[in-house]
């Protein structure tokens, strides 16, 4: 029945995502075309401030859209959030040729907006929807970041030949899939939320004790380093190493794909990367999710060492000519582990949502925002870290985010089995125990 009845909020978040891939691509040829035919100088640094204006606007508002829909109710943000995303995709072919750049900020504010209504209100509904079925949160929970990255991939593949297709035209392509967005959650059935309407003092002092809690804030530190890995792996860093010319030392991934036809075996190799990490995805979400929260999440922890052992392996070609061969299965292993993360911290956190059950949107709102400052670090020290050791950069860096990661969710496990006992022995049935989370 939970399946079922979520069908509606993972189609719409599937497509959400299609908007969110393809949006990037189909903008930034937008842009070029923009450069080039009206004559402005539009540089390198512009364009990456209007990705910083809409993640910033969303990891700004998200906490705050997902406290205001505990109060007013989530469908409303819901159906509100895509008809915004519909507005802003309409609206950019009307960019101004005299001033472009402050137009175009203005819409992604108005981009970051609508997704910082949507994703809280919608995980908030999940957390509704899932509160008396556990097992199914977890089912849920790991549909929802399937249809995530998912989405986004095949919106990559749209992007380019929507615009091929269509030009300007596919802004309006876009804005039909943020309108079938909104169909989908005006379709989803409605759930029992628990609201309370108090003056803001009150409401402000009740969210900032619902922060202060031990298990959230040993938590984030997690969650933000494997988010770190999205702007390690899932960024421009990773093709432009296997991509550039020239060897750095014996690293033999350093520039591996670069020279003719190089484009497409690089595409090949992340398609196949994405095909393999989605349908691992959904392995863990359909046949492994009674198995405990924080058990998943160590399990993600080994399978990164597992990876990060594969790919210096693989690019310092230990073992000789059977380097592929011995390699490639076990970062297929380390993936395939590392891919339970996503649903079971999704899990956990609606998992505490059940003891503040007037705050939903608020604990879930901070999901975009441990995502945004991941990917935000990722990025940043990803960077430095490539430029000066290379590929080997980035697998360091991998191990040292995994090591925070690992010291985190350790401390977290002591925590919830202290709990756990605590409950036992007062003969009181915790959320950790209602949940699985400590059930070791």
């Amino acid at each position: 029945m939970v399946r079922r009845s979520a069908i509606p909020l993972i189609v719409g978040t599937f497509l959400l995502r299609v908007n969110t891939g393809a949006g990037g691509i189909v903008l930034g040829l937008f842009l070029a075309r923009l450069a080039i035919h009206a004559g402005h100088h539009i540089t390198a640094i512009q364009v990456g401030l209007l990705a910083v204006v809409y993640y910033a606007t969303e990891l700004t508002l998200a906490p705050f859209m997902g406290a205001l829909s505990d109060r007013w109710g989530r469908r409303l943000f819901m159906v509100l959030g895509p008809l915004l995303g519909v507005l802003g995709m309409l609206l950019i072919p009307l960019t101004p040729m005299a001033s472009p750049l402050p137009f175009l900020l203005t819409l992604q504010v108005l981009a970051g907006l609508a997704t910082a209504m949507i994703t809280p209100s919608v995980l908030g509904y999940l957390a509704d929807l899932t509160r008396r079925n556990e097992q199914g949160r977890m089912r849920v929970m790991g549909f929802y970041e399937l249809a995530t990255s998912g989405g986004i991939a095949a919106g990559v593949v749209v992007g380019g030949f929507a615009w091929d297709r269509f030009g300007s035209w596919a802004f309006a392509l876009l804005a039909l899939f943020y309108a079938l967005v909104t169909l989908c959650m005006f379709l989803a059935p409605r759930v029992t939320q628990v609201t309370e309407h108090t003056g803001p003092a009150l409401l402000m002092r009740r969210y900032l004790a619902i922060l202060h809690k031990p298990r959230l804030f040993i938590f984030i530190p997690a969650w933000i380093c494997i988010s770190a890995l999205l702007g390690i792996w899932v960024s421009s860093q990773l093709p432009f190493l296997l991509s550039r010319p020239g060897r750095m030392g014996d690293q033999l991934l350093m520039g591996i794909m670069s020279g003719p036809g190089g484009g497409g075996r690089l595409s090949l190799v992340l398609g196949s990367y994405v095909l393999f990490f989605g349908l691992s995805l959904l392995f863990w979400a359909c046949f492994l999710a009674h198995l405990p929260r924080l058990m998943m999440m160590l399990t993600s922890v080994a399978g990164l060492y597992v990876g990060v052992m594969a790919l210096w392996g693989m690019n310092h070609r230990l073992g000789g000519d059977l380097a592929p061969g011995i390699w490639i299965p076990v970062l297929l292993l380390g993936i395939f582990a590392e891919s339970s993360f996503a649903p079971s911290a999704l899990a956990y956190l609606a998992d505490l949502t059940e003891e503040s059950a007037m705050d939903r949107g608020l604990l879930m709102g901070l999901y975009s925002v441990f995502l945004g400052l991941g990917q935000l670090l990722g990025n940043g020290l990803a960077g430095l870290f490539a430029h000066r050791l290379g590929f080997d950069g980035l697998i360091c860096l991998t191990a040292i985010l995994g090591l925070v990661a690992l010291l985190s969710l350790l401390t977290l496990l002591r925590l919830e089995q202290h709990y756990a006992a605590k409950a036992r022995e007062t003969g009181e049935a915790s959320v950790a125990e209602r949940s699985h989370i400590a059930s070791f």
